[in-house]
């Protein structure tokens, strides 16, 4: 089934199994907008009835049915569940050990530039005479 967020008009493919137990709120991958989503009752699947005995007649009338009450709604999904539930067509991030690769790289770049910075003082203070302050405020002048 087709769905589209009300907010940002995004568009997703939705399995009916996914709405068959009835509404379900969804939150869209684009503007995290929050909508309940349900199958329409044509494309619903019909309740199954009981088969009529047409040989056997009942000794008695049968009572007037009362109205049914309608079922209560769902109960919002939990905050985990709209995680699960997040409808996306971007592709999925890579592994956070990449994330963690990225950063040990970078850490040790900056650890590097700091020994570099301090074994070959003299010759940044002779190239670059402003840095003089800053190795004489750091101590290392």
């Amino acid at each position: 089934m087709r769905i589209s967020c009300p907010n940002c008009a995004a568009e997703y493919d939705v399995p009916d199994s996914a709405l068959a137990a009835g509404p379900r709120l969804l939150r869209c991958a684009r503007c995290e907008h929050k909508f309940t989503a349900a199958l329409p009752e044509a494309v619903a699947e019909p309740a199954a009835e009981p088969p009529a005995a047409a040989a056997e007649t009942p000794a008695e009338p049968a009572p007037a049915e009362t109205p049914a009450a309608e079922p209560a709604p769902p109960p919002p999904p939990e905050p985990a569940r709209l995680a699960q539930d997040r409808l996306s067509d971007a592709p999925a991030s890579p592994p956070d050990r990449f994330a963690l690769a990225g950063w040990l790289v970078t850490l040790l770049v900056l650890v590097l530039a700091a020994y570099a910075g301090f074994a070959w003082r003299a010759e940044v203070m002779e190239a670059w005479p402003p840095s003089q302050r800053l190795y004489a405020l750091l101590g290392l002048a």
